[in-house]
């Protein structure tokens, strides 16, 4: 028996794919090898920058094959430790045993024949698979928004001491999961999580939305990631009580972050959402990047790139849309994400074109505010010219022709234009840069140079751009694009991180476009 064993994956602002280190690791190896890249992690990952401080960035950096000669090199040279291999030669050697070995608390039997209320069958059809023992079943609890009360704390504690024993799983997607569940027992099991209101059904469907804190409570948050999950929970509920979804819909997955982090897993979702904001005349309306492409099955076998900001109101009627179109336009088997592939992202974009547009304040002051929470958005009146038409600040024209360049990055990486790809995104930050220095230098040139120059001593070094929680990692960004720019990125996963690098960049000058016009002369 063994394992296949992978290093350097993540997710984070720029997630970044994970590298097979070894096609089939013997189990007896699994602790030594991990302990020997955890060894040259400690001695060779970086100590200066804690954002960086990752074995994903020193994998990215040293390559695959140095990491691994040296983890290998770290592996030879360790003394042997017995308890490498207790575990697996006795359990009951470890003091430790009753956390490695569940005992069931009863034997296993199957769910009786009958006649049992609808409810319970919903229930039981999308929260109940079997286990790979005969009469045992696996049940998972919905925690809508993750969210569990003391008392439903208590309850299941004293289900599992009942029926299962003592242990009980929390999974990614914000669940909890009964093992070793006596099959006939379902029935007992599910009137029992419906005395605690934990009897939702729909887990792991589309409506069972995977969501951060956001600004409920994350200093980090931009948007309101639990006040979304929750409004397109409700509507995927109301359109299921009208008619059943289609199981090609059922089965897809929403994950929802309130800012660049990944805390949402945006990055891995069929429909993933990450929060922005927006300055629309003078207000501020939250928003979200609709990230498409990503998978969640086969260890995240594919992470999605975002095509554009819609108002976060707007949400839901997104889904809605690309969950109907992708139903009338799906090719026999065709999942999600190949319909997506094969439609493209320039089409997808132009299908919600209409739906990323904000009305003015006076026609629906609504979308001027985040779900679950009165407060308007606001940075204050930048004015009005005394013309009949209103002035549009030329920083928005270029930070706008950025967001337009760095999807053109996308639609070239769909085509296999792999360098191209790179080569746009490194463009798209450029044209960022200069709309920011063009607020205080409108002479700046083209010049690629120029440009770097005059962002880094305006805006780099003042730490005009800084993020109040992330500090100069974007700048960064742009930076290190700048050192390789003559470097032709071959490599799609690196093209691919190269893309959510320049829309990160993007993110960060309308931040900082924002925060210097509330600046009484942002132009001295």
């Amino acid at each position: 028996r063994g394992f296949e064993f992978y290093v350097g994956g993540g997710l984070g602002a720029v997630p970044h794919q994970a590298k097979l280190f070894e096609e089939f690791l013997p189990e007896d190896e699994l602790l030594p090898m991990t302990q020997a890249v955890c060894r040259v992690f400690a001695r060779l990952g970086e100590k200066a920058n804690r954002a960086r401080s990752r074995i994903k960035f020193l994998v990215a950096k040293l390559g695959l094959e140095e990491f691994r000669r040296l983890v290998l090199e770290e592996r030879e040279r360790m003394p042997k430790d017995e308890r490498w291999h207790a575990l697996l030669s006795d359990p009951k050697t470890l003091d430790e045993k009753t956390f490695f070995e569940e005992v069931p608390r009863h034997p296993g039997e199957p769910l009786p024949e009958g006649h049992y209320p609808e409810d319970f069958v919903v229930w039981r059809h999308s929260n109940v698979v079997q286990q790979a023992q005969p009469g045992y079943v696996v049940a998972t609890i919905r925690l809508p928004l993750g969210d569990l009360t003391s008392r439903q704390a208590r309850a299941l504690s004293d289900i599992a001491r009942t029926l299962t024993g003592d242990t009980m799983c929390t999974t990614v997607e914000q669940n909890i999961v009964f093992r070793w569940l006596r099959e006939s027992d379902l029935p007992v099991f599910y009137e029992a999580l419906k005395a605690v209101g934990l009897h939702a059904a729909g887990a792991g469907t589309i409506e069972d939305v995977t969501s951060c804190p956001g600004t409920d409570t994350c200093k980090l948050g931009i948007s309101s990631s639990r006040g979304v999950s929750a409004a397109l929970s409700e509507h995927l509920l109301a359109r299921k009580a009208v008619k059943a979804l289609p199981d090609e819909v059922a089965s897809l997955r929403i994950k929802c972050s309130g800012c660049f982090n990944s805390c949402g897993q945006h990055h891995i979702a069929d429909l993933g959402f990450l929060g922005v904001s927006r300055n629309v005349k003078g207000r501020r309306v939250p928003h979200f990047q609709v990230v498409l492409g990503g998978q969640w099955t086969h260890n995240a076998g594919s992470y999605g790139l975002a095509i554009g900001a819609v108002p976060s109101k707007r949400v839901p009627e997104v889904v809605e849309l690309l969950t109907d179109r992708y139903v009338e336009q799906r090719q026999a088997e065709e999942s999600f994400q190949e319909w997506i592939k094969r439609i493209g992202k320039v089409e997808i974009r132009n299908m919600l074109k209409d739906l990323m547009e904000v009305p003015s304040y006076e026609e629906d002051p609504s979308f001027y505010s985040d779900w679950g929470d009165p407060r308007e958005y606001t940075i204050g009146d930048i004015g009005v010219g005394e013309c009949a038409g209103e002035i549009v600040p030329l920083a928005m024209f270029g930070l706008s022709a950025s967001e337009r360049l760095v999807f053109e990055a996308q639609v070239d990486l769909e085509k296999g234009e792999v360098a191209q790809a790179a080569e746009r995104a490194y463009k798209a930050m450029l044209d960022a840069a200069k709309a920011l220095i063009q607020m205080q230098n409108i002479d700046i040139t083209d010049d690629p140079e120029h440009i770097v120059s005059e962002f880094r001593t305006r805006f780099h070094e003042t730490e005009l751009f800084n993020d109040p929680f992330a500090g100069s990692k974007f700048a960064g960004y742009l930076f290190r694009a700048h050192e390789r720019r003559h470097q032709s990125i071959q490599a799609t996963d690196l093209a691919h991180q190269s893309i959510e690098e320049a829309q990160h960049f993007i993110e960060a000058a309308y931040a900082c476009y924002d925060r210097v016009s509330q600046q009484p002369n942002p132009l001295s």
